[in-house]
């Protein structure tokens, strides 16, 4: 089957190293205790005695100090308090029971074609496998609302879904609205400690968009992925992936292979006690492995193999909860970003995501 050719391709040596390199890292270089917790600032103290008719001197009961409520056991698997993902792009590697909810707004997608990773072969070619919009384009902006669920069996498994929903504007097509492709899957954390996580993730994405519209590949895809998260300060935090995109079954060919990564660093600047303020800065980089692209100035399809593309991310992640509650972790936040493309080769110019999650 080509699903298990794909596999077999040589860059997956390459891809494998490199995962075995972030464990072996993991292994050798994290800290032996966690971090200590920052202060939760403001967070009053007051020693006020127990009320008793007894003439026995009372014992003063004292309000929980920060270092305790830091001892608090965390209520949700993988949910310590120096366990707590705020990145905004990269996978998060700890799994958690969640929803999230998130949009994005992008523009100038010039080559949307490319590999099939946005949408499948231009209708253009007059192929039958050709199911793509049917006018080339080179300036394609879209709005994409993602409906993403979690649940985690406990610290170290979790099963998602997510429902992506479309709006496409086109320059030579007829706009296109409507649900995009489904994807599904699991992680594993082989690594699940409070603050530090090394997870395997497998993501399946199915054709379920009309990708004659612009909403989907009309391909299967397989993703799997090694994701990383490591604190390492009281307030810093690097977060880490590594997908491989692979198209199987490839309905046309034009769907190809791509590898991503990404690093995040994170820093929890404002740790209030029901309200956290976390900046930060994302590098996200894909490179094409194998497919084809349109080339819209002569109307032929290129090899598109080698064709990289680098994202710089910023963004700023609140947290919203009483901290003083078991797990420490903010079970509501919100996450506002923009993205800038620093390469030639784009996916888009221009993205703006926000997004609310609810951790249970």
């Amino acid at each position: 089957m080509r699903f298990w050719s794909a596999f077999r391709m040589s860059n997956k040596v390459a891809l494998l190293a490199a995962v075995l390199g972030v464990a072996g890292a993991a292994r050798a270089q994290a800290p032996s205790s966690c971090p200590s917790a920052p202060p939760v600032l403001p967070y009053p103290s007051t020693t006020t005695p127990i009320p008793s008719t007894d003439t026995t001197p009372s014992t003063p009961q004292t309000a929980p100090t920060p270092s305790d409520v830091a001892s608090f056991p965390s209520a949700t698997p993988g949910a310590g308090y120096g366990s707590d993902s705020v990145v905004g792009y990269i996978d998060s590697a700890i799994p958690q029971t969640q929803i999230r909810l998130r949009y994005d707004s992008a523009d100038s997608a010039n080559r949307p074609d490319r590999a099939d990773f946005f949408y499948a072969k231009c209708g253009c070619f007059g192929s039958p496998d050709a199911k793509g919009p049917n006018n080339a384009e080179t300036d394609v902006s879209y709005q994409e609302l993602r409906l993403y669920a979690e649940f985690a069996v406990n610290e170290r498994f979790s099963a998602f879904a997510e429902m992506p929903y479309r709006w496409v504007q086109f320059q030579n097509n007829p706009d296109g609205v409507g649900f995009s492709d489904l994807n599904f899957g699991a992680k594993y954390a082989m690594i699940a400690e409070e603050c530090r996580f090394l997870t395997a993730q497998i993501r399946i994405q199915a054709p379920t968009g009309d990708s004659n519209k612009g909403l989907g590949t009309n391909n299967w895809w397989v993703n799997p992925a090694i994701l990383y998260y490591q604190k390492i300060g009281d307030r810093v935090a690097l977060e880490a992936e590594i997908q491989d995109y692979i198209a199987v079954e490839r309905a046309d060919d034009f769907a190809g292979n791509v590898l991503r990564a990404g690093v995040g660093v994170s820093y929890l600047a404002l740790n209030g006690p029901s309200f956290r303020i976390s900046p930060v800065l994302e590098l996200v980089g894909w490179t094409v492995l194998e497919g084809k692209v349109l080339d819209p100035n002569n109307g032929t399809a290129e090899n598109a193999a080698g064709e990289t593309i680098v994202n710089a991310k910023a963004g700023v992640r609140f947290g919203f909860g009483q901290l003083s509650e078991p797990g420490m972790l903010s079970r509501s936040d919100f996450y506002i970003g923009y993205g800038r493309a620093l390469t030639g080769d784009v996916w888009y110019k221009d993205i703006v995501r926000a997004e609310f999650r609810l951790r249970f």
